[in-house]
């Protein structure tokens, strides 16, 4: 308690209030005992008192609540009352024998809070020391990610072919999908297990938008707040960016305007909607539609034991996955 409320009282004072509250409590608890008990067992709650007052305030605290506790007993309950006398042989032994008792237990419960603290202590080191190992791993990863991704992007820069180039700028989106979805894992939110689906699919529908949309086609996304584990999100990273690609790239045939709307709602299952408004599976033709892309988004719904349902028209086409599990 006292390191507890130490930003607005001193410890000090808290554990002299508490030792205090407490034996003047063990007091007037015997007070009232004494019409019954008389002079059998005078310490009795000072004892209760005492290891109450070690266990909430320390040690200190319980030192305070002995010293008071006995003396409020000795004056006020033994006779004659009013005058710490102890005056018979009998008063003596009792008054030495449960201060001798109390001071055994107030030094049990000292060295036991002495291990409760050091072994708190060497957690926290513990904690403090992972927590920046984790942080230097998080670091170095984001530094292999990009160092992957310029060195691919300058390949593509240097790719005289223009399929080589589009290819390896597909390459470059995939891998930024995962590095995404790495930069997700809560390192900052206490759980490196799981990541924010809504806020990471809403980031990497806007990296999406600024990368490869023109101006004229707009990227959007709603999605419930849920979480995943990692592997379930990286997977969806990688079809959400298939999907949002495929369609930014051929939907419009490169001249319509229109938009590319990302959902996701939550419940029993994870129900994920791609859909644009463009002209539509049958235009784009097979050989557009049977590339890299089609194959991993194939690939990953099989990881996920996801249900994939595509509704197209010459209106549009729509992606529908329903995920049974993100755990």
């Amino acid at each position: 308690m006292p390191q507890r409320f130490a930003d607005r009282v001193p410890p000090s004072l808290l554990e002299l209030a508490v030792g205090l509250a407490l034996a003047f409590i063990a007091f007037l608890v015997r007070a009232n005992l004494t019409p019954i008990l008389g002079g059998v067992a005078p310490y009795a709650t000072v004892f209760i008192a005492t290891a109450l007052a070690s266990v909430i305030g320390g040690w200190r605290s319980g030192l305070v609540c002995m010293l008071a506790g006995q003396m409020l007993v000795s004056i006020y309950i033994l006779e004659p009352a009013g005058a710490f006398s102890l005056s018979n042989e009998q008063q003596r032994s009792t008054f030495i024998v449960a201060t001798i008792s109390q001071l055994i237990l107030l030094l049990i419960i000292g060295l036991y809070q002495r291990e409760v603290d050091k072994g708190l202590a060497e957690r926290e080191r513990r904690l403090d020391l992972l927590d920046k190992a984790l942080n230097e791993i998080d670091h170095r990863t984001r530094n292999n990610y990009q160092t992957v991704l310029a060195l691919v992007h300058l390949q593509a820069q240097r790719a005289a072919e223009p399929k080589v180039k589009e290819a390896l700028q597909q390459v470059t989106d995939r891998i930024q999908a995962i590095a995404s979805a790495s930069e997700r894992l809560a390192l900052k939110s206490g759980d490196l297990g799981q990541i924010r689906l809504d806020e990471h699919l809403t980031e990497l529908c806007d990296q999406i938008g600024r990368g490869l949309s023109r101006e004229e086609i707009r990227v959007t996304c709603e999605v419930d707040s849920v979480t995943a584990n990692a592997d379930a999100a990286t997977s969806i990273s990688i079809i959400v960016n298939e999907l949002v690609t495929n369609a930014i790239k051929h939907a419009f045939n490169g001249e319509q305007s229109g938009s590319v709307h990302v959902s996701g709602k939550g419940g029993g299952a994870f129900e994920l909607t791609v859909a644009d408004d463009g002209r539509g599976i049958a235009a784009v033709g097979k050989s557009k539609r049977a590339g890299l892309g089609t194959k991993l988004v194939e690939s990953f719904v099989q990881q996920l034991d996801a249900h994939h349902e595509v509704i197209s028209s010459e209106n549009g086409t729509i992606h529908r996955l329903v995920i049974p599990n993100l755990e």
